[in-house]
């Protein structure tokens, strides 16, 4: 499962909150967001919520499990920019750096170095 720390804003100036949903690419071809639901009421996701003394914010905690097909986003509301979304989990998407593949197929011909059988099956295991 993995998890994520966020905290919104649920009143005032710059107030924001979470959806759960999909981008959905209209007819003319524009990527638009569908709000399915919210976390605390998707039955699949493990939700925390911890408010402030005075109301102020809200902590929340989310656990999602790894066949999870939503994304999740955080939504900012102010006069100046009416929705700005930001994306905090999306389906098949990591957390990790784009690097991070690189520098394990990296790691694991370094491991290899000096068999001969074992570095040629990676080779052909991952295409280098």
């Amino acid at each position: 499962m993995e998890r994520i720390e966020v905290t919104t804003k649920p009143n005032g100036a710059g107030r924001n909150w979470l959806e759960v949903g999909a981008f959905e690419v209209d007819s003319l071809g524009r990527k638009q967001w569908v709000k399915k639901n919210v976390p605390h009421q998707e039955t699949k996701l493990t939700v925390d919520r911890q408010y402030s003394a005075r109301g102020e914010t809200i902590d929340w905690i989310v656990l999602i499990p790894e066949d999870y097909l939503l994304t999740i986003v955080k939504v900012t509301y102010d006069r100046l920019n009416p929705k700005d979304l930001e994306v905090l989990w999306e389906p098949g998407g990591s957390n990790q750096p784009e690097d991070s593949r690189e520098n394990k197929k990296k790691r694991a011909f370094e491991l290899a170095a000096g068999n001969e059988e074992l570095t040629s099956l990676l080779k052909e295991l991952l295409g280098d």
